[in-house]
């Protein structure tokens, strides 16, 4: 007997003990937290996305300040002699700036150029042996209508935007197909635990059953006959629990490596199997499937980079107007630093007009887009449909599956019951222990079966949540 103090122990350790036994269990939810955080795919489809973005960066570059800059020497010496040089000989620097403004279109070019001239000339003429001949130019271009507002160049830019885009979803798709597949690891685990404690169940009770028979035997209550068979039973459920347990570790050790925890050797799956979830209506369900659907998204993003484009090869086909203002300033003299005083403006204000003949290939690719849009739009149809009936197939299967499981219950029960009936008998002397064996197992198939049914619907609920996007939010990758 138990001494008071120890008594006293026991109330203030067991709830510790069975609060750390509680706790050497992992949640699927936990599971998949710890694939999100530790497993590299994830990581591989954020970078996918980043690369897209720099790529889009680099685009971006061409509104960048750009610095241009020449020298040139060059020396002549006429053919022909009669009145003029008979040598030329010009270094020339030339540099400046260029800026390409996306919200407008426009152009603007600054640049300087410097020269010094040698020329070798008989003096009789009076022309000066050598000057200096500077030029400072501003020019600024803007587009009245093709490129109006700087749509063709920011166009690349903003097509490759839907590239980001369209790889988010892609990457999101990846992530949560993977979690299905690990999820779907996850419910066998389970489904090898629940295996465990159903044998596990049959074996305890066989056991017993063993010595009871072995005390009836002693008794010369029963024959041998029955000790062997009550034995047989004890080593068939043995090896159906090693089974199931050397399966179960199996998949805990391959679930361990991919969440890269080595913890979850020591930890056992919490899930209940066997519960069930209360769908909303297959019109509410499919009406959700359309709004939320990565596929029918990713399609959607294809169309409307087409349909930009499309517009890019319509403004292709427009006139090229543009206003034209440039600046100069120049000077011309033998000083070198009276050469720098730039004294000698002009100014040029004019319109530019050209426009392409035919322009077959800018209509041509025009044409090819409206396809391609059409081809997309149906496209989208056919896959909304292909996506509507596979949800109607699910939640159909989902619906039918429980009350297959309520006929489970009812079996077990009636299993039970059968069972405790045949046990009565025999302990009677009015039956036989096959009968009771072959009752228990009966019992252990209703539980078995029970446990696959439990693991198919819980199997066909993760492909509903798949196919609805449930699994991985979209907002879960920021």
């Amino acid at each position: 007997m138990f001494h008071s103090k120890s008594v006293k122990f026991l109330l203030v350790v067991l709830p510790f003990l069975l609060t750390q036994l509680h706790a050497q269990t992992i949640t699927q939810e936990s599971f998949l937290e710890k694939l999100k955080k530790n497993h590299p795919l994830f990581e591989k489809e954020s970078l996918a996305v980043e690369v897209e973005r720099e790529a889009q960066n680099s685009i971006a570059g061409s509104q960048d300040w750009l610095m241009f800059s020449s020298m040139n020497l060059s020396s002549e010496t006429p053919a022909i002699v009669f009145s003029g040089p008979e040598r030329i000989d010009i270094l020339s620097l030339h540099g400046g700036i260029q800026k390409q403004f996306w919200n407008t279109g426009g152009r603007l070019t600054a640049s300087f150029t410097g020269s010094r001239a040698e020329i070798d000339i008989d003096p009789l003429f009076g022309f000066p042996d050598g000057f200096y001949q500077n030029e400072l130019a501003m020019t600024y271009s803007h587009p009245l209508l093709k490129n109006k507002r700087g749509f063709l160049d920011r166009l690349v830019h903003d097509l490759k935007q839907y590239d980001i885009d369209f790889t988010e979803i892609i990457a999101l798709e990846n992530q949560e197909n993977f979690l299905a597949g690990s999820a779907s690891k996850f419910l066998n685990w389970v489904f090898l635990s629940e295996q465990q404690n159903i044998f596990s169940e049959q074996l305890k009770l066989s056991k017993e059953e063993l010595a009871n028979v072995r005390r009836k035997r002693n008794a010369n209550l029963v024959d041998e006959v029955d000790v062997i068979r009550a034995e047989d039973a004890v080593l068939i459920y043995k090896q159906s629990l090693m089974l199931a347990a050397s399966r179960g570790k199996a998949v805990q050790a391959e679930l361990a490596v991919l969440s890269r925890d080595t913890d979850l050797y020591n930890l056992s799956p919490e899930k209940d199997i066997y519960a069930l979830t209360t769908l909303s209506s297959l019109d509410q369900e499919t009406a959700q499937l359309k709004q939320n659907s990565r596929l029918l998204k990713s399609l959607q993003i294809r169309l409307e980079q087409i349909e930009l484009r499309q517009r890019g090869f319509e403004e292709t086909e427009k006139a090229d107007l543009s206003l034209v203002a440039q600046l100069n300033l120049r000077s011309f003299d033998t000083a070198l630093g009276e050469s720098m005083v730039l004294d000698k403006p002009d100014a040029v204000v004019g319109l530019q007009y050209s426009l392409p003949l035919g322009n077959r290939t800018a209509k041509a690719d025009v044409q090819r887009t409206e396809i391609q849009m059409k081809q997309i739009a149906k496209q989208i149809e056919e896959i909304t449909l292909d996506l509507e009936s596979a949800v109607t197939n699910v939640y159909t299967q989902l619906q039918e599956l429980q009350k297959v499981l309520s006929l489970n219950q009812e079996q077990i029960e009636s299993a039970k019951r059968k069972t405790e009936e045949e046990l009565k008998l025999y302990n009677q002397g009015r039956g036989q222990l096959t009968f009771v064996i072959q009752s228990r197992d009966s019992e252990q198939n209703a539980k078995l079966t029970y446990a696959q049914n439990a693991l198919s619907y819980h199997r066909l609920l993760l492909s509903y949540r798949a196919f609805l996007d449930e699994l991985l939010p979209s907002n879960s990758q920021e």
